[in-house]
């Protein structure tokens, strides 16, 4: 309950300093804005006042305080024009926002609760296909950041800063803290970051789409987004003369381990996975960097569209909510910045055109008294992003520079030249023609897009021009995204190039579902209408849909009852923040369900994040091998308990001696069987 109350108050005072600053903004973007903005100070206060205080209860007061002292100022710095009112259009759009948001929102929660530590009634936890591999990091990262002190370490590899995005985890430690079980904790702020992202992203399309009909077909190719892949599940296939036929197909999609049509890197180079399965719910870094980026879209886009003037507040917002990005995901961040910086070459090069296209509009208005000395509309029309990108990067910078360069330069694996990203396997050549790659991945809204661009600006008076000069101004910043994310690759794993690819995406879907509108109302008067229609609607929307029916029945144990015990035990009965020897595990329940530090955690987590683990895993291997030829070890690392597990009787790196650990160190805990074993470390063993 205190978990709740602590949110809502968040809520209440990002609602207020929404209306407060943007009075003249829809009622329905108003509060949107006000929500994102009371979960980002939820996520940024507590990190910030850590840096004092700890990740405690204090630096959750304090941060309380905080947001009293930010409403009360921007009660100061008000704009005391009278706020919009609900209207029926309005109205209208809440009811379509209903329509589009609950829906995704309650198979949202269902994903969560089952893939996010579901609890068995046999003790254990289980976890989805999607998240079995993933969620086991964010676990161990929200779980350290309980009472850990600021500038915050990587407690999968001792001695390392934490440079991974980390704020989509520590507001789940908020909520962990504050009363909820670790299971509910992550279900509660996955779900309720997923819930924002579907109603940004519905109020985006509401304001760019000309059609009603193309916002929903915009809102749902994004989220249920899915090539042409069912096509290789609707096919029969002959391996090693047995005929599989649709039924082995479809069973082998819903009982397989990544067999979907929309996720199968091999054999059929299906890359171009679903958004809600594969990348929301098991990657909360690119969750929590949607949530912010769909309230930054929503400020800055449809103002551009419409030829409206920013204000000042709304810059200064927007700028801030940028800033606060990198922690949550660079992808995102960097995903916004080239927008802008593309959206801004295309302002100010159309700006004197502009300029007298809305001379009249009663929506302008200068944007600082400066602006009024300026003669050039070039210059006017580039104040207002000086204003947007200097508070961005007075804010992004620090975190940059400490956390996201110092990762990438300290690698050899980051940052690279390749084209056609994943299509273009380490560089050795296309897997499949470069076109076709797009067309089977991403399916017919590819070709809408292109299509869209491809429009003449029409010549009939009842069409408004502006839509092709909005394709336009979206499309100068979303193929910048394109055409960085086609030749540079800002990872070691060259797949996640898509978290900017799904950006590219998500700008162009509102032009292409206009695109789409617009062709079926020309096929007016033709026989079967109807019929291409439902054709088109099963081409895009079938792959998502057996992806999701897959996602929904999958399970798979992560954690079983013995390892939930000594994660329960270990949480309870060592120091906070203690380090322990452990194998390589990726589920491994000293580090995420316990929150303790470790020496080494699996390479899947390190080595894509900047790590090179070889030293360190020889280490952990000698001292196993041989604990009394490696005491020294225990010092250099400060170790505190030693844990072993069937993972490490097994390992293929190491072999285990038990028994030399018997002699050298009392066991502090066993579990029923002697599965589970942790060694306590003397202090004189330290020295």
């Amino acid at each position: 309950m205190l978990s709740i109350l602590y949110i809502l108050m968040f809520f209440a005072g990002g609602v207020w300093i929404s209306r407060m600053l943007l009075p003249r903004r829809r009622p329905l973007v108003r509060l949107y804005i006000g929500l994102s903005l009371g979960v980002l100070m939820m996520m940024w206060l507590p990190a910030l006042w850590a840096h004092l205080v700890r990740f405690s209860y204090a630096a959750h007061w304090l941060s309380l305080g905080t947001l009293l002292i930010l409403c009360a100022l921007a009660w100061l710095l008000r704009d005391k024009h009278p706020a919009k009112a609900m209207d029926a259009q309005e109205e209208r759009l809440a009811l379509d926002l209903l329509w589009m948001v609950v829906p995704l929102t309650l198979l949202s929660g269902l994903l969560q609760y089952t893939h996010s530590i579901r609890p068995a009634a046999d003790g254990s936890y289980h976890v989805g296909q999607s998240t079995y591999g993933d969620l086991s990091l964010h676990l161990a990262v929200t779980t350290s950041i309980v009472n850990a002190k600021f500038p915050l370490e990587n407690s999968l590899m001792l001695g390392a800063t934490m440079a991974y995005p980390y704020l989509a985890d520590s507001i789940a430690t908020s909520m962990y803290m504050l009363g909820q079980s670790l299971p509910a904790a992550m279900t509660f702020t996955g779900t309720l970051m997923m819930a924002l992202v579907y109603m940004g992203y519905g109020l985006l399309v509401s304001q760019l789409c000309r059609k009603r009909g193309a916002r929903y077909l915009a809102f749902f190719l994004l989220f249920l987004n899915g090539g042409l892949g069912f096509f290789y599940t609707l096919s029969g296939r002959v391996e090693n003369g047995y005929v599989f036929n649709l039924w082995d197909n479809l069973s082998n999609v819903m009982h397989g381990y990544y067999q979907t049509p929309t996720n199968q890197p091999d054999p059929n180079n299906l890359r171009w996975v679903n958004i809600i399965c594969d990348m929301l719910i098991p990657q909360r870094g690119i969750l929590g960097g949607w949530t912010m980026l769909m309230p930054c879209l929503n400020l800055l886009l449809p103002p551009l569209c419409k030829r409206e003037r920013h204000t000042f507040r709304e810059m200064v917002l927007l700028g801030t909510m940028a800033g606060g990005m990198p922690l949550l995901h660079t992808h995102s961040f960097l995903a916004l910045a080239l927008l802008s910086l593309g959206m801004c070459v295309y302002s100010i090069a159309t700006a004197s055109r502009d300029e007298n296209a809305s001379a009249d509009d009663a929506q302008s208005e200068w944007f600082l008294p400066i602006e009024k000395k300026i003669s050039s509309p070039t210059l006017r029309a580039f104040l207002p992003w000086l204003c947007y990108g200097a508070v961005a990067a007075a804010l992004s910078l620090p975190q940059l520079i400490n956390f996201t360069f110092v990762q990438a330069t300290e690698s050899n694996h980051f940052l690279r030249f390749q084209f056609n990203w994943c299509n273009n396997r380490g560089g050795n050549g296309l897997v499949d023609p470069y076109f076709w790659f797009y067309i089977k991945n991403i399916g017919l809204p590819y070709l809408l897009i292109l299509l869209a661009l491809l429009k003449r600006k029409p010549k009939d008076a009842e069409t408004l021009p502006d839509a092709i000069r909005q394709n336009r101004l979206i499309a100068c910043g979303a193929f910048l995204i394109y055409l960085i994310a086609e030749f540079i690759l800002f990872q070691p794993n060259e797949y996640d190039n898509n978290k900017l690819f799904y950006v590219w995406f998500l700008l162009c879907l509102p032009m292409a579902a206009d695109y789409a509108f617009e062709v079926y109302e020309r096929l007016s008067g033709i026989g079967g209408r109807r019929v291409i229609a439902a054709a088109f609607l099963v081409t895009c929307f079938l792959s998502a849909g057996l992806t999701v029916a897959r996602e929904c029945v999958s399970d798979y144990q992560a954690y079983s009852a013995k390892d939930v015990q000594v994660g329960e035990y270990v949480r309870k009965n060592t120091p906070e923040h203690s380090v322990f020897i452990t194998g390589n595990q990726h589920l491994n329940p000293v580090s995420s369900l316990a929150g303790r530090t470790i020496l080494c955690s699996s390479d899947s987590y390190l080595y894509y994040h900047g790590f090179d683990t070889t030293r360190r895993r020889m280490e952990v291997a000698a001292f196993y091998e041989d604990p009394a030829m490696n005491l020294e070890l225990l010092g250099r690392y400060d170790v505190d308990y030693i844990y072993i597990s069937s993972y490490e009787r097994s390992s293929s790196w190491f072999t285990l001696n038990e028994e030399a650990l018997e002699t050298l160190f009392p066991v502090v805990y066993e579990s029923y069987g002697g599965e589970h074993r942790i060694f306590q470390v003397p202090e004189e063993m330290k020295q």
